[in-house]
């Protein structure tokens, strides 16, 4: 038998004996939203259950971390004990895996360890929740971090919980660069920091700050590779599975510390900055697959590390959607132990009927993307699209703090949605109907004709280019007509030609993005400050910085150009400093990472 750990950051394996000094059905670790309800519904089946807690309490962020939203945190955690006790579940508070003891690719129990008393725990069935998948690291699991272009994680931390002037409570969340798990005195800081600067947001001398939360909260941790894995466009094109454990419905939520978007997918890109849709949500359909480990036997993964890409976690990691996961880890344990099974082989017949008691069958409402809150918004025919693109675009409300009127904003980004559908499913005849329209309106010229290009461009119709390139090369030109206006609280028409220029592949746009890259894009920004969307030149510069160098990076791969890249090595080696808006960190660094 072998002893498999992480050290120094990497897995080893070690041959040992274990000294196994109890032997449970199934032992989860980490109690948090998903562990909590593997564990209490796994004891309630009828399994032996060993649960294993870092912390002093189940629930993790959601009751001792300030995430529940006014719900009282201590009586939740007394419910939580007292439904423990009674289904028999054994719990052990305080307590870490330090390795897993595996046979071959099959974990078979784990070496946990309390006030440095370490002890071997049997186990049929092992469910690692801890969310930053500890165990499935130790078992040699391969993990993904982040998004592709660099790993980075979506970013957010609550620090402590506040009153409000109704008498309810909300948690103080931090999107910032500043490191809120490092000393007292640093996290005391911290706090301070984010009261002061809430306040000013807030304006309200009425509120006040109760506790510093007991954990800080994390948006994103290392993923597990599972036998399945969705991805946002899955969800988006509406992808069938014949084996659902759950379905939900739910917004883009992927918080990114500087709103970097030119780094994520090309689903993140279209829904933060070129379509505009923080108000809306989309349903989604998650398989049996995204909860079972690839590379290791006898271990399930619910919780935040489970089987959904980086940008489709952001829609699919609420509490709701994980207690589902916990909820399935459970009922696939049972019938795993029951019927002396490898997971793989779990028979999803069996499975169903457990996972409709459980309710997680039940689909949403809400079957295709609309409002969060507030109106919804149905699909829209073409001709709607085109009519709601006749009018300045400018962002929706954000999810949470706004409710949908359906009003201009949400129209138009629902017109652009509408051609974005389109390119991911649509015919091909229903793709050139949409884009010849579309078409036919952005040749009419006018103060529209960007609009109607933007929605082309996502169509991924190449006849936007002469349209979007004109944006790129005269920026802001004032004419009666003026189709590159500065709204107010709008995402330039100007930035989204650069991103969809360089995925149409124009390569007559190359000049201009380096007209911008040399000149660090003062002049392609220098009214956009008018548009009150950001509060310094310098995050203007970087969004239009990222998208061009992007582009750029993307046109030399279809256009190899060696004097072209080695211009670019040279702007690369000039100083340049951008200071982020939020904590006024240094967001060049970022930037000269992307041509290398």
């Amino acid at each position: 038998m072998e002893l498999g750990l992480t050290l120094n950051g990497k897995h080893l394996r070690r041959t040992a004996v274990p000294e196994f000094a109890e032997k449970y059905d199934t032992v989860i670790i980490g109690l948090g939203t998903a562990g909590e309800e593997a564990a209490l519904v796994a004891a309630k089946l009828g399994l032996n259950v060993l649960g294993i807690e870092k912390h002093n309490a189940m629930g993790g962020q959601s009751t001792i971390g300030c995430v529940n939203f006014g719900e009282n945190i201590i009586n939740r955690m007394i419910r939580s004990e007292r439904a423990a006790e009674e289904a028999g579940l054994k719990l052990a508070y305080e307590t870490v895996p330090t390795g897993v003891w595996l046979k071959g690719k099959r974990i078979v129990g784990l070496r946990i360890a309390r006030n440095g008393i370490s002890r071997d725990v049997a186990a049929r069935i092992v469910i690692d929740a801890t969310g930053n998948a500890t165990v499935a690291r130790m078992a040699g699991c391969r993990l993904r971090s982040g998004r592709i272009w660099d790993s980075e994680m979506g970013a957010c931390a609550r620090a402590e919980l506040w009153t409000t002037p109704q008498g309810g409570m909300r948690p103080l969340y931090s999107n910032y660069r500043r490191e809120l798990c490092g000393s007292a005195a640093d996290y005391s800081e911290t706090v301070a920091f984010l009261a002061g600067t809430r306040c000013k947001v807030w304006n309200s001398s009425k509120r006040r700050m109760l506790r510093p939360a007991l954990l800080v909260g994390a948006r994103e941790e290392n993923r597990v590779e599972t036998l399945e894995t969705v991805t946002m466009r899955d969800c988006l094109k509406e992808k069938k599975y014949p084996n659902p454990i759950f379905y939900a419905f739910g917004p883009e939520d992927l918080v990114r510390v500087d709103k970097d978007n030119a780094f994520e997918s090309e689903e993140i890109q279209n829904w933060k900055s070129l379509c505009s849709m923080p108000c809306f949500g989309y349903p989604s359909v998650l398989p049996y697959g995204t909860i079972v480990a690839k590379d290791v036997e006898a271990l399930l993964v619910p919780s935040k590390h489970f089987g959904v890409s980086h940008d489709a976690g952001g829609g699919i990691r609420m509490q709701v959607e994980m207690r589902k996961t916990g909820y399935a880890a459970a009922c696939t344990a049972l019938l795993a132990i029951r019927g002396d099974l490898a997971l793989k082989d779990i028979p999803y017949a069996e499975l169903r009927p457990l996972l409709e008691k459980g309710g997680l069958l039940k689909r949403p409402t809400k079957q295709f993307v609309t409002t969060v809150n507030g109106v919804p918004m149905g699909p829209y025919t073409p001709e709607q699209a085109v009519a709601a693109l006749k009018q300045d675009v400018a962002l929706p409300g954000e999810w949470w703090n706004s409710k949908a009127d359906g009003g201009p904003h949400e129209q138009a980004a629902y017109a652009y949605w509408t051609a974005w559908k389109c390119a991911l499913s649509g015919s091909a005849a229903e793709q050139k109907k949409f884009g010849d329209l579309l078409n036919s309106e952005m040749q009419k010229g006018g103060h529209w004709a960007a609009n109607f290009a933007v929605a082309l461009g996502l169509l991924g119709d190449a006849r936007a280019c002469g349209v979007l390139r004109s944006l790129v090369a005269t920026p802001g030109v004032s004419h009666p007509n003026n189709s590159d206006p500065v709204i107010t609280h709008a995402y330039p028409n100007r930035i989204k030609s650069i991103c969809l220029l360089g995925r149409l592949g124009d390569k007559a746009s190359i000049p201009l993005f380096m007209d911008i890259v040399h000149d660090n894009a003062v002049a392609f920004t220098k009214d956009l400050l008018g548009t009150k969307l950001y509060y310094t030149s310098d995050r203007y510069r970087f969004e239009a910085l990222s998208y061009a160098l992007m582009s750029l990076g993307t046109l030399l791969e279809h256009h190899p150009d060696s004097d072209l890249r080695q211009e670019l090595l040279v702007w690369n080696r000039k100083p340049l400093t951008l200071l982020s808006e939020r904590d006024k960190s240094n967001l060049a660094p970022m930037l000269k990472n992307i041509i290398r």
